[in-house]
């Protein structure tokens, strides 16, 4: 587990757990703070110190020192791996936790990782340093170097503004009882996102009134309690459903509830409905039989098509629904307010939580399974399990040959890694363009064993790996990640961060000696282009990486580098072991070269 402040026997006094008590000693804003997050359900704070967090640094001290229940210290060498490891950790959990970092540039730093928390949908409280108010020294905090005058930005708040669902400054210590416990609300009330609070010395060291803090607020706080939907629109849908030739579900985020899969599942088996599953969390169980192959080729035939939780269902300029195709939505988000075009038509859409309300329109579709009706579902059903069987077959075959190209097929690390992981593993997958080569083969089918960011951003996989780890520390932790999105994790500080929090995972870099990402646009804007005509892709290929294997070796993890197909099974046994005796590995799997 991660690692905690420690003191001598005698100075150390057994931790207050007492959750019915309606104050808790606080000498400090930053001692009230801590307070006020054990008590909103906290446990854990990733922490990037600066000359403006000191007294969240000695708040944590001395609260530990006096026996109160403080959040467990995760030390972090760079933020945006605090981030990353907060997002992860509420991926398992759903409890925020806390990420401190100072003033403006340890936010920036922060970097891609708050877009993902914003557009994945993880509720994460972030609390930043601001540069001293005072500068005469008559109250503590005031300013005492010359970067507080640089680092005093005209809107700090300004740089997260545009990703985070709520933000303010703690700028009075008589408020914090009711401010802080709001920031965990919201971060924990659906749709989930991160919130930003920042606190100048002055505040953070200001005694509160009585040197106590009011907790009731705090015990009473709770994330809001989220729709199931609307009866008269499930009718509508389920109607849609029962009369439909060719429905079809898209899921995108939907597996961030688990138990949400299981009644997709239910829903998709009775009335034989195609499903397709857009890499996000596992949504859908990987060896079931109404899992589309070609998502394209299936929305263009569909005549129903059901929209859960998904930002964008398809591209338009590669595929359209079929004229008249009647288009429903189930979404916690329905009108994708932070996404400024969105545009896909929606002829019904519900707002619900889709673990709920897709138990609502079973019970609808039920109403309509008639004889007749249950007769044509279930012989389309077997129809769409035949032609899955025929693929499926199809992709094993294809495996014997994979097993020994080289260089290594993407399909092929999938496959390995799926013959070793435990059933209840975890993957993290950012791997960006290897991604559906590797699922294709990954086999994962429990609820939760898939998880990614839900955006865009990369260098999230190895810091979240550290939360993930954290929340669930009896699996295997296991990240899929492009060699790009290796160098933006900030693999010194995640893998530092894995050893010091006593929380190793296992990653696979899926090494093709580039931004893959970044030169397939080049050559779909210009197909006949002079980049292609000369081979020549500015910025994207790297000609002398990294030895990613050595530098794990230099972080306390175990590094191997592995070239041939033959070796990688071997590799991540060793690999898995290495984990398994509590040391971080890094296995740089070396793919065809771009």
């Amino acid at each position: 587990m991660a690692t905690s402040t420690t003191f001598p026997p005698s100075a150390s006094p057994p931790t207050r757990t007492d959750s019915s008590r309606s104050t808790a000693p606080a000498r400090t804003g930053a001692e009230a703070i801590l307070q006020l997050l054990v008590a909103s359900g906290v446990d854990h704070v990733f922490l990037n110190p600066g000359t403006d967090t000191a007294p969240i640094q000695e708040a944590l001290v001395a609260l530990a020192g006096d026996g109160e229940r403080v959040p467990t210290l995760v030390p972090c060498l760079y933020e945006n791996v605090a981030m990353a490891a907060a997002h992860g950790y509420f991926l398992v959990t759903h409890k925020p936790q806390l990420v401190v970092v100072h003033v403006d540039v340890g936010t920036q730093n922060l970097g891609g990782n708050v877009h993902d928390a914003m557009r994945g949908q993880a509720g994460v409280v972030i609390l930043a340093g601001r540069a001293p108010y005072t500068v005469d020294g008559l109250l503590p905090g005031s300013r005492d170097r010359a970067i507080q005058w640089q680092q005093d930005v005209t809107d700090q708040i300004g740089i997260v503004r545009g990703y985070a669902k709520w933000a303010h400054e703690l700028g009075r210590v008589d408020t914090l009882h009711q401010l802080v416990p709001r920031a965990v609300q919201m971060a924990a009330s659906e749709p989930w996102g991160p919130v930003y609070m920042t606190a100048a010395r002055e505040v953070l060291m200001q005694p509160p009134a009585g040197n106590t803090v009011d907790l009731g607020v705090a015990r009473r706080t709770r994330p809001l309690v989220t729709s199931a939907g609307d009866p008269q629109a499930f009718e509508q849908l389920a109607e849609w459903l029962a009369e439909a030739e060719a429905p079809l579900a898209i899921a995108g985020n939907l597996g961030r509830h688990p138990e949400a899969v299981s009644h997709l599942v239910t829903l998709a088996e009775t009335v034989g409905m195609r499903l397709v599953d857009t890499r996000g969390p596992l949504n859908v169980p990987a060896d079931h039989p109404l899992l589309v192959d070609s998502a394209s080729a299936a929305i263009a035939e569909a005549d129903v098509i059901l929209l859960l939780d998904v930002d964008v269902p398809w591209i338009p300029r590669q595929v359209q629904p079929m004229p008249g195709a009647r288009i429903a939505q189930l979404d916690i988000d329905p009108l994708k307010e932070t996404i400024a075009l969105w545009g896909f038509p929606v002829d019904l859409p519900i707002q619900a939580d889709t673990s709920k309300a897709l138990v609502g329109l079973q019970a609808a579709v039920e109403r309509h399974a008639g004889g007749s009706a249950r007769q044509r579902w279930a012989a389309r059903r077997d129809r769409y399990t035949a032609a899955h069987t025929a693929h499926q077959d199809a992709l094993r075959a294809s495996l014997a040959e994979l097993r020994t190209r080289r260089p290594i097929a993407a399909e092929w690390v999938g496959a390995a890694l799926a013959d070793r992981l435990p059933d209840d593993a975890i993957v993290l997958d950012e791997t960006v363009t290897s991604a559906d080569a590797v699922r294709r083969f990954l086999d994962r089918r429990q609820p939760g064993s898939i998880l990614s960011a839900g955006a865009p951003g990369l260098g999230w996989g190895l810091g979240a790996s550290v939360g993930v780890r954290l929340a669930a520390p009896d699996r295997t932790v296991t990240a899929l990640v492009g060699d790009g999105s290796f160098v933006f994790g900030s693999p010194v500080a995640a893998l530092w961060a894995a050893q010091q929090a006593a929380a190793p995972f296992l990653t696979l870099v899926m090494n093709n000696g580039g931004y893959n990402a970044s030169k397939m646009p080049v050559l779909g804007l210009f197909p006949e282009g002079a980049s292609k005509r000369a081979n020549a892709f500015p910025g994207v290929r790297f000609h002398t990486p990294p030895d990613y294997a050595a530098l794990a070796r230099s972080c306390h993890a175990y590094g191997e580098r592995v070239e041939q197909p033959t070796d990688l099974p071997a590799a991540i046994d060793r690999g898995l072991a290495a984990v398994n005796a509590g040391q971080a590995a890094v296995l740089d799997v070396v793919l065809a070269q771009i």
